[in-house]
C-alpha cells in the first residue's frame, strides 16, 4: 500500500488557507502515482472547475508528469507542480513570484491549482483550448482529454517541439491510466 504524500496546513499572505505538499515518499513503480492521485485529486478538480471542465486526469497526468509523481524538490519548493514560467506578478495567476529557476512560485497546492486553471483562460495562445472547453459545456459533453493535450502541447507549454510535449502527455495519461481509476 503507498504512503501518502506528507501535506501541511499553512496561512497564505492573503490570510487564506491552503496546502503545502512534500516531496512523495514512494519509490517510483511502488505506488507513487496512486499516492500522487490521492493527494492532488481535490485540487486538479478545482483547476478543472476554473478552466471550463478541462479534463481531471489531463490535469493529474501533466502535473505528476511534469514533477515526477511529486519527487522533484524544484516543484516542492515553488509549490508549482506543473513547471509554470513566471512571466509577471500577474502571471501566471495567484504566483507570489519568481521560485527557484525559472519557475513561478505558489504558497500552496490550491494557489497552484487555481493558477493553473487561470493560466490558460489569460494567456491568448491557448485561445483554441479554451473555445474546445466552452464548445464542450455548451454541447453537454466532456472534453477529450486527449485533444486537449494537443491544444496544450500545440499551443507551446512544453517548449518548441510540440509533438514530444504531446507524446510526453499522452504517456502520462496512459500511466495514470494504469495505476489509477480517474
Amino acid at each position: 500500500m503507498a504512503q501518502s504524500i506528507p501535506k501541511l496546513s499553512i496561512k497564505c499572505r492573503d490570510n487564506s488557507g491552503d496546502i503545502y505538499v512534500d516531496i512523495n515518499p514512494n519509490p517510483a513503480g511502488q505506488g507513487n502515482v496512486e499516492a500522487f492521485a490521492e493527494c492532488f485529486g481535490y485540487a486538479a478538480s478545482y483547476a478543472a472547475s476554473i478552466c471550463y471542465g478541462l479534463p481531471v486526469n489531463m490535469i493529474l497526468a501533466q502535473w505528476g508528469g511534469e514533477s515526477g509523481w511529486a519527487s522533484g524538490k524544484l516543484q516542492r519548493n515553488n509549490q508549482n507542480w506543473s513547471n509554470i514560467i513566471y512571466t509577471n506578478p500577474s502571471n501566471p495567476p495567484s504566483n507570489v513570484g519568481k521560485g527557484i529557476g525559472k519557475w513561478a512560485k505558489f504558497e500552496g497546492m490550491m494557489k497552484h491549482a487555481e493558477g493553473y486553471g487561470k493560466f490558460f483562460i489569460v494567456n491568448p495562445r491557448y485561445s483554441l483550448l479554451i473555445d474546445y472547453l466552452k464548445y464542450c459545456q455548451a454541447q453537454s459533453t466532456l472534453p477529450d482529454a486527449d485533444k486537449c493535450a494537443r491544444f496544450i502541447a500545440d499551443a507551446g507549454y512544453g517548449g518548441p517541439d510540440h509533438g514530444s510535449y504531446y507524446d510526453s502527455l499522452h504517456s502520462w495519461m496512459s500511466t495514470l491510466a494504469r495505476h489509477c481509476n480517474i
